[in-house]
């Protein structure tokens, strides 16, 4: 990891440790285990099309249960190009090259095509990540608010599916989250009004359900790298139930202010089938107190003329 001395602050939660290296401060944030998937950027093509789900009393293909984002080793929250943070792999004794993930599957070279403008003030903001002094700086998930469309589907943690007649509803283990998703046909909210997970309105087109998120505000980032985008994005989502115990999840991110085109993210979701299970209370809220320990560093590391930028680059 390329940096000058200082100190790398780990915090997730409640996790915390500081250790010296010889580099800059560093943040880095997400240490979370996953089961293994198929291989990094894959997810599963579907079984034959003469399979068929079992169905809700109104006829709809049923989705319900409990279920985990299949990403792999690593998580497409810290990065949907880069993936987790290598310097997490190496203290916890893993090979930091199994931290590499990258879930985009348009465009073809799997980078987020950001507008020059764009890329530059992402650039600033991967700079302030670096050594934060203001909570703008800090992502939002750390700061236990809420991560909008697409960022609630793959962010670490167990989620719960129900359905009732005319709805969709996903209830998230990570900061008590929740989306209720009308499939009635009502229409969107006014252009005006913004909201941290936006406006949800879903259809089904066979085993499919797609959901089109509108009136997001520009406060979530797609994940801690700086991934911005402004209140004018608009996610189109794919819930595909490819077999009993896999969903093909596929989003659709248009934002014209921003990108040069539209860009698509998919990555596999798996049916947790233990018996018994129940949501747990993960207790991170708005106010989220490690927010200040970081700024503290933040300040520190500047007051000093530690400065850089937040890197996945690896010492050869």
């Amino acid at each position: 990891m390329h940096a000058a001395e200082g100190n790398v602050i780990l915090a997730k939660g409640d996790f915390q440790m500081i250790k010296r290296v010889t580099g800059s401060m560093i943040t880095v944030t997400g240490l979370v285990l996953f089961a293994a998937v198929p291989a990094a950027g894959q997810t599963p093509a579907p079984t034959a099309k003469t399979w068929q789900p079992p169905r809700t009393t109104d006829g709809q293909p049923d989705i319900q249960g409990f279920w985990s984002r299949g990403t792999g080793q690593a998580s497409p929250s810290h990065s949907v190009e880069e993936g987790s943070e290598p310097l997490a792999f190496i203290i916890q004794g893993r090979d930091p090259r199994t931290a590499r993930l990258n879930v985009i599957v348009d465009p073809a070279d799997k980078k987020i095509p950001y507008q020059p403008w764009a890329a530059a003030k992402r650039k600033e903001k991967l700079e302030n990540l670096f050594a934060p002094t203001t909570r703008e700086h800090i992502d939002p998930d750390d700061q236990c608010l809420l991560n909008g469309a697409p960022r609630t589907m793959y962010s670490p943690g167990a989620f719960q599916i129900v359905q009732t007649p005319g709805h969709v509803m996903f209830f998230f283990a990570n900061s008590h989250a929740y989306r209720i998703i009308p499939t009635d046909g009502r229409p969107h909210l006014g252009k005006d009004v913004k909201l941290w997970q936006g406006n949800s309105r879903g259809r089904w087109e066979g085993n499919t359900l797609v959901v089109d998120v509108t009136n997001q505000n520009d406060r979530t980032w797609f994940d801690s790298h700086g991934t911005f985008h402004s209140n004018a994005v608009h996610v189109v989502e794919r819930y595909t139930f490819v077999d009993p115990d896999t969903i093909r999840y596929e989003a659709r991110i248009e934002d014209p202010t921003v990108f040069t085109r539209p860009w698509t993210l998919a990555l596999p979701l798996r049916r947790n089938k233990e018996t018994g299970i129940e949501l747990w209370e993960e207790a991170c809220h708005e106010g989220e107190r490690s927010v200040e320990h970081m700024l503290d560093a933040g300040r520190i590391a500047r007051e000093k003329g530690i400065t850089g930028i937040h890197s996945h680059e690896l010492d050869k």
